[in-house]
């Protein structure tokens, strides 16, 4: 069985201008919220919230509760796996500064890949 090929669409001037102009109103909307959420999406969207509380000493544990006095029945196990999750994410969006390297003196001098050779002592 081959499968069909798709036709390019076309559209005329007019159809493309009422295309854009529906395009543009819609950009004046915000988009719809869904009526559920997964717990990744309720995770990610306290995440500020609970990045603060963790700060403030709350353990995993008090934020499991609150999440189940909330009628949110999360493990501490899954809660701690997407904080790690998110604050890598955080972290590798952020830039990170540069570290200023001094050389320094090192006793050992580098032979072959892999192999080093210890350099004579040296006075001080």
């Amino acid at each position: 069985m081959e499968k069909e090929r798709r036709k390019a669409q076309m559209l005329t001037a007019e159809q493309f201008e009422v295309f854009r102009t529906r395009l543009d109103e819609r950009g004046n909307v915000p988009p719809p919220q869904p009526e559920t959420f997964m717990m990744g999406e309720i995770v990610r969207g306290v995440y500020p919230q609970l990045k603060k509380l963790r700060e403030n000493g709350y353990t995993l544990k008090m934020l499991v509760r609150i999440f189940e006095e909330n009628d949110v029945v999360i493990t501490t196990n899954a809660l701690s796996t997407y904080l790690t999750k998110l604050a890598q994410t955080r972290e590798d969006t952020q830039p990170r500064a540069t570290r200023k390297v001094s050389p320094a003196v090192s006793s050992i001098v580098e032979g072959r890949r892999g192999q080093f050779q210890m350099k004579p002592d040296v006075t001080l």
